[in-house]
């Protein structure tokens, strides 16, 4: 750049940049002086400042728009599959009964299922602004409900499967009615739980998952809010030691996170693989071995729900509160985030 600035008048001259003095051809360059400091040195202008390269960042919003388009395709495709399942099902190319057409239905569903209940839920996820009188965000209070309607389907039609047959009862419906309605229970417990997995993943609220390193104090916390004789068995089993002081409950109780999430994760897992295994053959060679145990586990994983289902009414009824927010997503002053000092008989009811 210097060569453009050579005088074009007297040879040997070169045009000075601004703030600076023409010299002649090899003298030295004078610069513009640097401040000084307080004893005549120049004083230091620091490290330059660092600008972040945000070139390939996303824009404000994109990320959502994104997400969305995601679970627009979804959508899509999921009725696009669902109306071909149907309509198949439906024009009587196979010769095959109700009960065996349904099957067929059901496990063509499921992967459309699955992937619109995870689009779905990655689309709703998402960092939200933080608000203390918020318990539940309307994405948790839908997917609730309609896993609740999920197992108000699939588990009595379920039930009915085996009891009716052990008992050699008959109801005064086709069965293959009672397997249709258990298969869109499933059905929506399936989209339901994929709808959770998404959401989770896409979002930042952990406060049911216990934090690494966390496990002993939530524990303790737990064995404090189970019934004295109870929570002093557990803890004598597990090496707790509950003469120090109470550990304090944050977002949720310690009951909530030490015990009811990661039974209710179990047990959801458990049903999910099962019932999966057990659908796949109708459209895979399932070996006997691995159908029977799938079959077993399966009605073992049945009876837990409806332990749990029992236990989750028991400790929400008797606190209408978590109804209330788990209904319109607002905590009242007794969910608050404060220390609570609970009775002992908060998780288990009373100690006789």
């Amino acid at each position: 750049m210097r060569s453009l600035l050579l005088a074009r008048g007297r040879p040997g001259v070169r045009r000075a940049l601004p703030g600076e003095h023409p010299h002649t051809a090899g003298g030295p360059q004078e610069r513009p002086p640097l401040p000084r400091g307080p004893q005549g040195r120049p004083a230091d202008l620091g490290a330059a400042p660092h600008v972040p390269d945000v070139r390939g960042q996303p824009r404000q919003g994109q990320g959502v728009i994104v997400r969305w388009l995601v679970a627009l395709v979804a959508i899509a495709l999921a009725v696009s599959g669902a109306v071909a399942t149907l309509g198949q099902a439906g024009s009587g190319a196979q010769p095959w009964d109700e009960e065996l057409s349904d099957n067929f239905v059901f496990v063509k569903v499921i992967p459309f299922a699955l992937a619109l209940g995870l689009a779905l839920g990655i689309a709703l996820g998402g960092p939200r602004r933080a608000d203390a009188s918020r318990r539940f965000a309307p994405a948790t209070i839908a997917g609730h409900w309609l896993l609740a309607l999920g197992f108000l389907l699939a588990l009595p039609t379920g039930v009915w499967q085996y009891m009716g047959g052990i008992l050699d009862v008959s109801l005064p419906l086709p069965l293959y009615l009672i397997y249709r309605v258990h298969y869109i229970g499933a059905t929506l417990i399936l989209f339901t739980l994929a709808w959770f997995l998404g959401y989770w993943w896409a979002g930042t609220d952990r406060s049911l998952l216990v934090p690494r390193g966390q496990w002993r104090r939530h524990l303790t916390g737990l064995a404090h809010e189970l019934p004295p004789r109870l929570g002093r068995m557990i803890a004598s089993r597990l090496g707790l030691d509950l003469r120090g002081e109470r550990p304090t409950a944050g977002k949720f109780s310690f009951y909530e996170t030490a015990f009811s999430f990661p039974t209710w994760t179990f047990v959801l897992a458990l049903i999910t693989i099962t019932g999966l295994a057990k659908a796949a053959r109708y459209v895979y060679p399932v070996p006997g071995p691995l159908l029977y145990w799938a079959s077993t586990l399966h009605v073992a994983a049945m009876v837990l729900i409806l332990i749990k289902v029992l236990d989750h009414l028991r400790y929400t009824l008797a606190r209408w509160s978590l109804v209330v927010a788990m209904t319109t997503g607002r905590a009242s002053a007794s969910l608050a985030p404060a220390p609570r000092v609970a009775p002992a008989s908060a998780a288990g009811g009373d100690d006789e």
